[in-house]
């Protein structure tokens, strides 16, 4: 039967237990190793992930797939080992995302079968459950590639197997993914919304008036200074 046939109680246990399964394997290298040969990929290239050619959401090859076809690619097969977690279905199954971005793009995408897309282009591609995971895939991917020195001493910082946090090499300093809280405000007078753009956006796109939270801000006080953005073109 479909998981949508289930009562919610039944629903809601799953997503714990997946839950929990998730955060065993972020405190369990073995464990996240073991799971990683059974998992599905969310492929990026230099933080484009990888859409079905259709432009029916992404394509996430299993990890033996991903294994094939980087030893045909003559890729190094520790390179499967920078694959962090982002994920789990309710049926436990793992997910990881992997950057290949060393690799030649267009290359990768006739093995896959697929097109790398801009991540704010994507988003129009992409399934309800896909967007979060992709999300997450390319800000922790992001910060694995910013964060490879131990801003203390600087030395070189090494992954967990999970990629859920990074150690310095020289003093065991642990750092974590960190976020970047943003406020996104709907301006309405009940009739028409305020929409605002970039001079980046490519024509014709329009967005929601946005702005970082700064520390100690509440949100009351950052809605008017994102309804107000210096950089924007705003229209009714």
């Amino acid at each position: 039967p479909s998981p949508y046939t289930f009562p919610p109680e039944r629903r809601r246990w799953r997503w714990c237990s997946a839950s929990w399964y998730l955060n065993r394997l972020k405190e369990d290298d073995e464990a996240c190793a073991a799971a990683l040969q059974d998992a599905h990929i969310f492929l990026f290239h230099r933080l484009s992930p990888l859409l079905q050619p259709n432009g029916k959401g992404t394509f996430t090859p299993r990890t033996t797939d991903v294994q094939s076809i980087l030893e045909r690619l003559g890729s190094d097969q520790t390179l499967l080992k920078e694959s962090v977690l982002i994920g789990c279905s309710e049926q436990k199954q793992a997910q990881f995302c992997l950057d290949v971005g060393d690799l030649d793009r267009a290359t990768v995408e006739e093995e896959f079968k697929g097109k790398f897309i801009d991540l704010r282009k994507a988003f129009f591609l992409l399934r309800e459950a896909e967007a979060p995971l992709v999300a997450k895939g390319q800000a922790l991917l992001r910060w694995h590639q910013t964060s490879r020195f131990c801003s203390a001493t600087g030395q070189p910082t090494t992954s967990n197997q999970a990629g859920s946090q990074r150690v310095c090499s020289s003093n065991g300093i642990v750092y974590y993914p960190k976020m970047s809280p943003v406020v996104i405000v709907l301006v309405s007078d009940g009739k028409r919304c305020l929409l605002g753009r970039q001079p980046s956006f490519p024509p014709g796109l329009y967005s929601a008036l946005a702005g970082f939270c700064d520390m100690g801000q509440t949100s009351s006080l950052t809605f008017p200074l994102s309804a107000r953005p210096p950089t924007c073109t705003c229209s009714l």
